[in-house]
């Protein structure tokens, strides 16, 4: 093979680079999936590889629609980084995003155009590092975020204005924040800082510290009133009542650190996704021994990283991952 001799000016290969376009796209990464009660559909993605870390949304009917449409390069929303979570405010034409910028981003679309097209409405960067996750305290007016900046903020949506800000809240990265069941104010934190708080927004301060764990928490739900799981870095999923926080009971352990809940709405069956290609489904009833009723590892070809039990088939329930795939899971039990 010859040798070239040939030289190229740096700035000519910085031009060519600049103003190269291929190989722009890359794969989009499904971050996570919610189910809307009146047919409605919000798959959010990132894409990690590639010229540019961006990020976006798609919109769907139904999650038949989904599955046969979300190949397609186009999607309902483009954003300028990656979204962790988002959900719906009020009614299917209105969402709520997430982003890895440290906004937060309402988008609408219009019925009436002949193109649906979708539009953002406000987005608010207020904080300093990619917002995580997202729960609404009184829907269509008050949100609560947690960041990787350690902060929780809590929103007025209409006016788009924080009304409650939780400096430095936690120590480290808050990966999960979920509402009480039947409450507007109440809400839990689990945080890599390994603590689970209880928060108030009518309160400045936490109100109780629910579990300090050995290792980070990357996820948490809320199973009843009292009761709350959450799951760690190590595998492990825990239960803790906020009654009596002192004990948390370990659940289970699984292979590989636990990335997100999903609690059945109507019982006490918990899908679990980790850093791995398994879904999951254990039961956590307290009349019955802790268990798992349902497993795969075949569906998915890479991290599953989000669930949700579909709102019109009790025992279905929807996967997303990062090979870019919508599952559908059909799980049996008593």
């Amino acid at each position: 093979m010859e040798n070239s001799n040939k030289i190229i000016p740096p700035h000519l290969n910085a031009e060519v680079y600049r103003t190269d376009t291929t190989g722009a796209c890359s794969i989009s990464y499904l971050d996570y999936i919610r189910l809307h009660a009146d047919e409605g559909v919000l798959v959010g993605c990132s894409e990690l590889t590639g010229r540019y870390w961006n990020g976006g949304a798609s919109l769907y009917k139904s999650v038949p629609e989904a599955q046969k449409c979300h190949t397609e390069v186009k999607r309902s929303i483009n954003l300028t980084s990656g979204t962790a979570d988002g959900c719906f405010v009020g009614n299917p034409s209105k969402v709520l995003l997430c982003e890895d910028s440290g906004a937060v981003s309402i988008w609408t679309v219009s019925k009436d155009g002949a193109w649906k097209q979708w539009s953002e409405e406000i987005s608010v960067a207020e904080h300093d590092d990619a917002v995580l996750a997202v729960d609404c305290l009184h829907s269509e007016q008050e949100y609560v975020t947690a960041g990787a900046d350690g902060n929780i903020k809590v929103w007025d949506i209409n006016e788009m204005i924080c009304i409650r800000n939780y400096i430095a809240a936690h120590s480290l990265a808050i990966y999960g924040v979920v509402v009480r069941p039947s409450s507007s104010a109440c809400f839990a934190t689990g945080s890599l800082d390994y603590s689970v708080t209880l928060w108030d927004d009518n309160v400045s301060q936490p109100v109780l510290d629910l579990a300090k764990n050995n290792c980070s928490v990357r996820c948490l739900q809320w199973i009843d009133e009292n009761k709350l799981i959450f799951g760690d870095e190590a595998g492990v999923m825990y239960s803790v009542d906020a009654r009596n926080p002192e004990t948390p009971t370990k659940l289970y352990d699984f292979p590989a650190a636990v990335h997100r809940l999903a609690v059945h709405p109507e019982s006490k069956k918990v899908a679990v996704c980790c850093d791995n290609k398994i879904v999951s489904v254990c039961e956590v009833d307290e009349s019955a021994c802790p268990r798992v009723i349902y497993h795969d590892r075949h569906m998915h070809s890479n991290y599953v990283r989000d669930a949700a039990w579909d709102t019109k088939e009790r025992k279905t329930l929807h996967t997303v991952g990062w090979d870019g795939e919508i599952k559908t899971h059909n799980i049996s039990w008593d």
